[in-house]
């Protein structure tokens, strides 16, 4: 920490402590379930998409083959 930012009597004023105060290790522990769980839920978006992709390839791959059948 900086000596200048420190005041008269040697604390830190409170509005650069806002950001320091120490989380409990219960906070600390839900945070990183949340993040957790929001980093499952983008791998399971993206796997979806990626499924729904393949699905509509795959039908459109079949319209693609029906449509030539009754081509003349």
């Amino acid at each position: 920490m900086n000596t200048d930012q420190l005041n008269n009597n040697g604390t830190i004023p409170a509005y650069l402590n806002e950001g320091l105060t120490p989380m409990s290790l219960n906070e600390e522990l839900v945070r990183i379930r949340i993040q957790e769980a929001q980093r499952f839920a983008e791998e399971q978006r993206l796997a979806n998409r990626l499924a729904s992709a393949q699905r509509w390839r795959r039908l459109s791959r079949w319209a693609g083959r029906r449509a030539a059948r009754f081509d003349l």
